[in-house]
């Protein structure tokens, strides 16, 4: 199948390529993303979906909340409090549950908000307020990630990530991450557990981290590593702003939060229109040197849903002309060819975004190869050579929600687009054929193998879940992106598709509040 064809000049051509639909009934309770009126916008009449779109995205929206549910009761099911596992068994990381792309998923499942969605969520949550109960340090820190294939003690399948992976840093931006679905579960349930786990995270931040070095704001976690990321104090404002409605202590959330705020405005490249990667040690300078001023897709589009700033907004044009990527069988080391995916016919193709501007490095020359440990080269002794055309389909995801958010009219928008509403329409139909085509035949519960606690995996039905890229991704951050079905590329899809917002409380935006953005 083919999809919208757009080149790193020209993003998106007009015309989304028909993919034929799944033989899937549609879900009643699923709010696909309809543009509300508002000044500078487009008009109610213009949806996200064109005649004959929406039940193939009601459609592919139900198989994904279908992944989602496979993903999470690999292991046990029903009430048992757990987390889900990230990727697929191939990606080699084994039962490893990571606490953002959790949650992600329980902001997925808050967002369509059927009875047995808020159920999932809430024991998703529970199994982070078990995390934080259990750490050693006993301070209100959950870790990077958690084995789930087992039981602990308590029968809950929680346990600490130990050999061979040792997942267990508290980055600033992971413990917001799940300070923001905590936040978002009190406020859809009312239960106090979930707001007092989100304050014991706020504070954990605010207590470990805050810094007057500079433009102040966070720093990338507690002790000796000082760098400021941008991203985290994207995510930080976001929790502490939640914070301030939910717990009755606004001024002093809100003073928090503005901390994150200056720094990430301080953060903003005016004459290029992007927002850099974060700070040096000294948490004061520009780290022009990280990774070669390797620059990021998150934080550009990210921005813009926790703030709304208009002055800033350029950055996600910055993001769908300067990332710009489609990946195909002909492309440099792409694994869209039969020999990596099963059944595919090897004339698929598929446009989105790709992780960071040194992910599209073209391939060095021998003589190149000496110049920078920062290229594009395998990120690690595990990883194959990359693809600088793959398409990082969370990404694209994040993308695409924070389009659906500014909403640019076609007569306000940039050379060669059609307005914000029409660019997501395309990048949205491009995961879809992802989702469609890619990721077959790959395998969920397989345990530990590694410590000999292996178990019998199951398939995934294919068609499901969405990967986490396209071809071999490497970031330019000492990590890559792989071939792999992955819970947080799929929650970002349909969080997209029904135009969330996971950076203000309750999912979407307030209209009285931000009209004025167009």
């Amino acid at each position: 199948m083919s999809s919208i064809l757009f080149s790193r000049r020209k993003l998106f051509e007009a015309g989304a390529a028909a993919v034929a639909a799944a033989g899937v009934a549609a879900i009643p309770g699923a709010a696909l993303a309809r543009p509300a009126p508002a000044p500078g916008r487009e008009s109610e009449s213009e949806t996200l979906f064109r005649e004959g779109d929406e039940e193939r995205f009601r459609s592919s929206l139900h198989n994904a909340y279908l992944f989602l549910n496979t993903m999470m009761d690999a292991y046990a099911q029903g009430s048992t409090t757990r987390l889900s596992q990230s990727y697929s068994d191939e990606i080699g990381l084994e039962s490893t549950a990571f606490v953002y792309d959790n949650a992600v998923e329980i902001m997925a499942r808050l967002l369509r908000g059927s009875g047995q969605d808020v159920a999932r969520a809430q024991v998703l949550g529970n199994g982070l307020l078990y995390a934080q109960q259990i750490d050693p340090a006993a301070d209100g820190r959950v870790r990077q990630a958690y084995f789930v294939d087992h039981a602990d003690s308590q029968g809950v399948f929680i346990v600490p990530s130990g050999f061979p992976f040792f997942f267990q840093g508290s980055a600033t931006g992971d413990l917001a991450w799940t300070g923001m679905a905590l936040a978002q579960l009190a406020n859809r349930t009312g239960i106090e557990a979930y707001l007092d786990g989100a304050v014991r995270l706020g504070n954990w931040i605010f207590n470990n981290t805050f810094d007057t070095r500079g433009a102040g704001g966070y720093n990338f976690t507690s002790g000796a590593n000082q760098v400021k990321s941008t991203e985290h104090n994207i995510d930080v404002f976001a929790l502490f702003t939640m914070l301030a409605r939910l717990t009755g202590h606004s001024a002093t959330w809100t003073d928090r939060a503005d901390r994150a705020r200056i720094f990430v405005d301080a953060m903003f490249y005016i004459p290029g229109g992007f927002f850099f990667t974060g700070t040096g040690p000294d948490g004061i300078s520009v780290n022009l040197n990280l990774s070669q001023n390797n620059i990021p897709e998150d934080v550009q589009d990210w921005s813009f849903q926790a703030f709304f700033n208009r002055d800033h907004a350029a950055s996600i044009d910055w993001c769908k002309t300067n990332l710009a990527v489609t990946d195909t069988p002909q492309t440099y080391n792409s694994d869209l060819v039969p020999a990596h995916n099963n059944n595919l016919t090897g004339n698929i193709r598929v446009s989105g975004v790709s992780f960071a501007t040194q992910s599209m490095r073209p391939p060095l020359r021998e003589d190149e190869k000496t110049e920078s440990p920062c290229i594009i080269a395998p990120s690690d002794q595990f990883s194959k050579q990359p693809n600088p055309s793959a398409v990082w389909l969370e990404g694209t995801g994040h993308l695409a929600a924070a389009l659906l958010s500014r909403r640019l009219r076609r007569n306000r928008d940039i050379d060669g687009f059609n307005g914000d509403v029409d660019t997501a329409r395309m990048l949205l139909d491009n995961i879809r054929v992802a989702q469609n085509n890619l990721g077959k035949g790959q395998h969920v519960g397989g345990g530990q193998p590694f410590i000999g606690l292996g178990k019998p995996a199951q398939t995934i039905p294919d068609g499901l879940g969405v990967i986490a890229a396209t071809s071999e991704l490497n970031t330019g951050f000492g990590f890559s992106f792989k071939r792999f079905l992955h819970i947080a590329a799929t929650g970002w899809y349909v969080i997209a598709v029904q135009a969330g917002n996971p950076f203000r409380l309750g999912l979407r935006e307030d209209r009285d509040e931000d009209q004025d953005r167009g």
